[in-house]
């Protein structure tokens, strides 16, 4: 029978669970990325165009899903999500377009 110190069974126990957090993790990233929303042209409105719902949505996901979980845009009204996009901005160094297409993702487009 093969003996093994203290410090190989913590490597060996570490390294399991990391290879079964990893699609744990996947699972928590798809699922969140899925409950978002997919604007469609019945979402248009005066302020937002279909067009910029759907950049909005693929901007959100890219740049604010990149550092953190993502928020479903219902959890906030359109002022909350307007201090929250003005908070994370020079934080997340996202130009102005980009800015004011999460925004108008976010806020539905209202």
């Amino acid at each position: 029978m093969k003996k093994y110190s203290l410090d190989c069974f913590f490597r060996l126990c570490s390294e399991k669970a990391i290879i079964l957090a990893i699609p744990g993790v996947f699972a928590v990233a798809f699922s969140c990325t899925t409950a978002l929303y997919i604007p469609s042209s019945n979402q248009e409105t005066n302020t937002a165009t279909l067009a910029e719902l759907q950049s909005g949505r693929k901007r959100y996901i890219q740049k604010c899903g990149s550092c953190h979980s993502l928020y479903l845009p219902e959890k906030y009204t359109k002022q909350q999500w307007k201090n929250w996009v003005d908070k994370m901005e020079p934080r997340s160094k996202i130009d102005s377009i980009d800015k004011i297409q999460i925004f108008k993702y976010v806020s539905k487009g209202k």
